[in-house]
């Protein structure tokens, strides 16, 4: 349970106005937001716990990572292990790391045999904006958004034609190089953005890593690019074709020690073509085809010639949304068909599954009152049916003010290695099912803004590892555990002497049912605190991550717990010239040493400069 000092102190500094009401440092009017009802809507008429991240504000950070960015965010833990470009994990509103949907500009790029998204090889320069919502979101997304979604958008192009582009050098070998064009001449709106980073690393591992350790340097790279044109073929009606690729690679210790270098290949992928067409002041169709791919390659102990393991993933989805605005609120109808399949270097029993879906979402907005319902209804071959829904209501009882209450259910599908990996895959699995409640109060006005969301989340059929049979030596994955997860999250932000300055603060109590310990890598207390100042052509700033003590395995062994840590980042930007800006951060200003992951460094103090251009 909660301490009541602490509840009492956290209630304290957030009625003071210094928590960040959008989880970012800057309150600029009231954002849009599409990933938290389907539909673009104003983000203070939003009745989920939801934050919108501009391109600007990622610029202003001087962020190096998407993990940073993410890191930095309500109830939002990141685990990696190791460097850049090594598996890092989300645990959102502590839920598991596969219970949260990652799309970039609609389309789930992740892998069916882990359940998760390599996030870890998505830069930064190519992002527009990220949205974060979070808690159930089945009923607007299918499987896996227990925990909630994180939607990705990359540069898209509008007004004149313009050039960007980026340079950045830090230590341990680190560089960034970045350049795109966007704009729009007559019907035709296009956008190509092109980046490379590459850094020699540290050593992925330490000592406390009895299996994996190995003390040479980790070395990462990355080469990316995005491309969109979009036709106007007369007005109302839109023709929109994306593409997404990134390679990476990045060095990692599998192998023992001094046995050799092992090497990881991967790659993401995703292209689409969508059309928008708005055929009457009441109803608006698009109609989606999109194909992603999630390539990982293994080369083990300096053989780089020879591929050890390949995990390799395609979805296909073809997607129908007809929105209606009517005068008694709006009616959003979609149905959906998606395939996956896998390639892979172990033989799976079962190598493709489909999944085809229904949904309709409600929403009312008249006078105080706001409502939004949804409901869901997907159809696997592998595990059957599956509804799910959600009920949000939202009453603003004062200038500003909104209180909101809701409750969802969601559900996660279980992976193909869940299923079929050999001689440990179980294919008569059932999905993880969830149930959510909450309660929130917020305020929004001008620059001002705070949220404090209380939730609870009870998820069962989580699946474990349990003996194949009563005394057998054999395991497998099976329905065997459940959780409650308790929270409460404060945010807000305020301006005092011109001076920006935000928060936001998690209380988390994450435990599984059955044994009464904690879920691993979740932290029952999170703070993130932000300053920022212009001065003339300067903005300076800085930030503060404090993680309490987790554990990092299930049996809350004090072995293997993960001390708190307190992490404090410093950033600079001067513009010298009108489209020409310089930079500069500092990562663990004080170079504390921490782990998000058990045996797994996080590289200690890291600098770096650049220099951007922006038309």
């Amino acid at each position: 349970m909660f301490k009541l000092q602490t509840c009492a102190a956290l209630t304290a500094l957030a009625c003071s106005g210094l928590v960040l009401a959008d989880g970012v440092p800057k309150f600029a009017g009231d954002p849009v937001i599409v990933t938290a009802s389907r539909i673009a809507q104003p983000l203070s008429k939003t009745l989920a716990d939801a934050t919108v991240i501009t391109r600007d504000e990622i610029e202003e950070s001087g962020a190096q990572t998407l993990q940073q960015v993410l890191s930095r965010q309500a109830a939002v833990t990141i685990a990696s292990n190791g460097g850049p470009g090594t598996t890092s994990s989300i645990f959102m509103r502590g839920t598991n790391s596969n219970h949260t949907v990652v799309l970039v500009d609609g389309m789930r790029i992740s892998s069916a045999t882990t359940g998760t998204t390599a996030i870890q090889n998505i830069p930064l320069e190519q992002i527009e904006r990220i949205e974060i919502l979070r808690g159930p979101a089945s009923s607007l997304y299918g499987a896996d958004a227990i925990g909630g979604v994180i939607q990705i958008f990359t540069r898209k192009g509008e007004g004149a034609p313009r050039f960007n582009a980026g340079l950045e050098v830090g230590n341990r070998g680190t560089g960034k190089l970045s350049a795109g064009i966007d704009g729009k001449t007559g019907d035709t709106a296009y956008s190509l953005q092109l980046s490379h980073a590459q850094s020699d690393g540290f050593s992925a591992t330490n000592p406390r890593n009895q299996t994996y350790y190995n003390p040479d340097n980790d070395g990462y790279g990355n080469d990316s690019y995005t491309a969109s044109v979009s036709q106007t073929l007369v007005p109302g009606h839109d023709l929109t074709l994306r593409l997404y690729q990134t390679f990476a690679m990045n060095d990692w210790d599998r192998s023992s020690k001094w046995t050799g270098q092992d090497r990881v290949k991967s790659r993401l992928t995703g292209k689409s073509i969508e059309s928008k067409n708005q055929f009457s002041d009441v109803w608006t169709s698009m109609l989606r085809f999109s194909e992603t791919q999630d390539k990982l390659e293994d080369f083990y102990n300096g053989n780089f010639d020879v591929r050890a393991d390949l995990y390799q993933t395609t979805q296909e989805e073809w997607f129908w949304q007809n929105d209606l605005n009517t005068s008694v609120g709006k009616i959003i109808l979609g149905i959906s068909h998606g395939v996956q399949k896998i390639e892979s270097s172990d033989v799976y029993s079962e190598t493709k599954r489909s999944q085809n879906a229904g949904f309709v979402t409600y929403q009312f907005d008249q006078g105080a009152h706001l409502f939004q319902a949804s409901l869901r209804r997907d159809h696997d071959n592998q595990f059957g049916r599956k509804a799910t829904g959600k009920l949000d209501y939202g009453y603003k009882f004062a200038d500003g003010w909104m209180a909101r209450v809701g409750y969802g259910a969601a559900y996660k599908a279980p992976t193909f290695n869940d299923l079929y990996y050999p001689y440990s895959g179980n294919p008569s699995l059932k999905p993880e099912d969830s149930k959510n409640t909450e309660l929130s109060l917020q305020y929004r006005k001008g620059r001002q803004g705070f949220s404090a969301t209380i939730f609870q989340n009870k998820i069962n059929q989580l699946i474990n590892w349990a003996p194949a049979a009563p005394g057998s030596e054999i395991w497998v994955p099976k329905n065997v555990d459940r959780a409650t997860i308790r929270g409460l999250t404060l945010e807000g932000a305020t301006m005092v002497a011109g001076v920006d300055l935000g928060a936001n603060l998690t209380l988390l109590d994450a435990r599984d049912d059955g044994t009464g310990h904690r879920l691993e890598r979740r932290p029952r207390q999170s703070a993130n605190f932000t300053a920022s100042k212009e001065l003339g052509k300067w903005t300076l700033g800085a930030e503060q991550q404090i993680v309490s003590r987790r554990y990092d395995d299930p049996e809350n062994t004090e072995s293997k717990s993960l001390h708190g840590y307190g992490v404090t980042n410093a950033f600079a930007n001067y513009r010298f010239a009108k489209s020409w800006t310089a930079t500069a951060r500092v990562d663990n200003l004080f170079d504390r040493e921490y782990e998000t992951a058990y045996g797994y460094n996080t590289g200690g103090l890291g600098a770096f400069i650049g220099v951007r251009y922006s038309q």
